[in-house]
């Protein structure tokens, strides 16, 4: 019988820890990426809390509040380096990849996605007295010293610059944005938004759009930000409903106030 007890208690654990999970949606981001995601010492508004200390805000951590509130779930940021991500994902570390992540081919190879709840275009982001300031064609960054950012797309895409010096890729985009003010590096491939954020808080800089045919040809799903899941799990159907019911001009409004919202220093 005392046996059976312990048995049955451990069983009680079980399903009282698997409980709390599902009542929680662990979102893994950088909480290093203005303005998708980023890490502040402060409470706000729209900020909510990192499992390791401090407090994460941007454009995905808005998304993942609608998402958690709609599946009636608390939320839970999990701060987490890029290349960490998925398999954080896969080990069941967090429920879902929320970090201005695109669907590649080759991610799907791993791992699921929802549909878009962003889309982009690529720019390269330079400082203002460069050389390059005034280009208008990646044939007018021929010779430029062009990085992008470790494991992602953005890096693959400097292949198509005409001449281009490609630079070892960086960790993060903070780290970028150094070596471009310093003059490191003649500039680096990012999407609108982060090129918005990053030029808003740092006057030295500025970024490149390209007329259609002579920027960056990119695949849509690259141009697309979704949410990264488990093959196979029924996370995915809630989401893209609740997904659904965010018009474009809604998306626009977050992203928008995401840009106002982010800290000088990223």
């Amino acid at each position: 019988m005392k046996k059976l007890m312990t048995i049955l208690l451990a069983l009680a654990l079980v399903c009282a820890a698997s409980l709390g999970a599902a009542q929680t949606l662990r979102v893994g981001m950088e909480c290093n990426y203005a303005p998708y995601n980023w890490t502040q010492s402060e409470p706000g508004e729209n900020a909510v809390a990192i499992a390791a200390g401090g407090y994460a805000d941007g454009y995905d951590v808005r998304i993942a509040k609608i998402i958690a509130d709609k599946l009636g779930m608390d939320l839970e940021i999990v701060k987490t380096e890029w290349d960490g991500l998925t398999p954080a994902l896969l080990s069941g570390n967090i429920d879902v990849i929320i970090a201005g992540m695109s669907p590649t081919e080759e991610r799907k190879l791993t791992i699921d996605f929802t549909d878009a709840y962003y889309v982009t275009e690529l720019t390269v982001v330079v400082r203002k007295d460069s050389a390059y300031a005034a280009a208008a064609s990646l044939a007018d960054l021929a010779g430029a010293k062009i990085t992008g950012q470790m494991s992602t797309f953005h890096y693959e895409m400097i292949d198509q610059i005409p001449g281009v010096v490609k630079m070892p890729a960086q960790d993060t985009f903070p780290t970028m944005i150094v070596a471009v003010s310093s003059g490191a590096i003649d500039g680096y491939i990012a999407d609108r938004p982060g090129a918005v954020s990053a030029t808003s808080s740092n006057p030295d800089l500025t970024f490149l759009t390209f007329a259609e045919g002579e920027g960056f040809e990119v695949a849509p799903e690259d141009a697309e930000i979704a949410v990264g899941i488990r093959q196979g799990s029924e996370l995915k159907a809630q989401i893209n409903e609740i997904l659904a019911g965010i018009t474009d001009e809604e998306r626009n409004a977050i992203m928008d106030a995401a840009v106002a919202a982010q800290p000088l220093s990223e």
